[in-house]
């Protein structure tokens, strides 16, 4: 259904996030999450959303990415620096409204309560997040030293605790929902025709991805069968010349 490759697109696009290293997983996270919601929005309108949130959060990392590499701009400080960082927020919010409203729908369908509430849960407790950052950017530069550093870690020490309820969300999607429409055949489209060619387009590839698969199986099992004979030939050598 999509939730097992978003859980892994997810966790590389945010959990990182806390670390003092950058090595360009929002990156690789939010191109799989990308994928991933555009696989699930044959199920809701709202990953269909969410992924747009996602596409905007992938854009505006790259933006982050290609300045770490080529300094179009100082990082942690300055105006377009804020201005990154606000979008970035903002399209993350974006994403997690609608992801959590689609888990929400997606869950109810499946007759899974407890994951619909704690869909709801995750969402209250995102939107909290997103509202003290979106205020902590721009203002966290003009506090003092000392009180910006204690707003940033009590924030950072929130997000830690909504990234751990987020990911336990969606693994008990990818647990409980994916058995209940393991049986759908006919999937229905989206009605924005830029989610259905793009979910046709990823289609494509994963047929030429198992396609490739079967073909290089094939070959490993020919090329496996051929030295097995071949080594059945050569011990069948070996007797004869015992023999004589």
């Amino acid at each position: 259904m999509g939730f097992g490759t978003l859980l892994f697109g997810y966790f590389a696009m945010f959990a990182f996030s806390i670390s003092p290293y950058y090595f360009f997983a929002d990156v690789i996270g939010a191109f799989v999450t990308v994928y991933a919601l555009s696989k699930l929005s044959e199920y809701s309108r709202n990953f269909g959303w969410a992924m747009i949130g996602a596409l905007g959060f992938l854009i505006l990392s790259g933006v982050n990415a290609v300045s770490i590499l080529f300094g179009l701009y100082p990082m942690n400080e300055g105006g377009a620096w804020v201005a990154v960082q606000v979008l970035k927020l903002a399209a993350g919010c974006v994403m997690h409204v609608f992801l959590f409203l689609g888990t929400k729908t997606v869950a109810e369908r499946a007759e899974q309560g407890a994951l619909a509430k704690r869909s709801v849960f995750c969402l209250s407790a995102v939107c909290l997040y997103y509202a003290a950052a979106l205020i902590a950017v721009p203002v966290t530069p003009l506090l003092p030293e000392r009180t910006g550093q204690a707003v940033s870690a009590g924030i950072l020490l929130y997000w830690v605790f909504c990234l751990i309820v987020n990911l336990l969300l969606l693994y008990g999607c990818f647990s409980h929902i994916v058995p209940a429409d393991a049986d759908m055949t006919a999937k229905p489209r989206s009605r924005i025709g830029l989610l259905n060619k793009m979910s046709d387009k990823f289609d494509e590839l994963d047929d030429k991805k198992n396609e490739y698969r079967r073909e290089s199986m094939k070959l490993a099992m020919e090329e496996a069968d051929r030295l097995h004979e071949e080594r059945k030939r050569k011990q069948g050598g070996k007797g004869k010349k015992k023999k004589k």
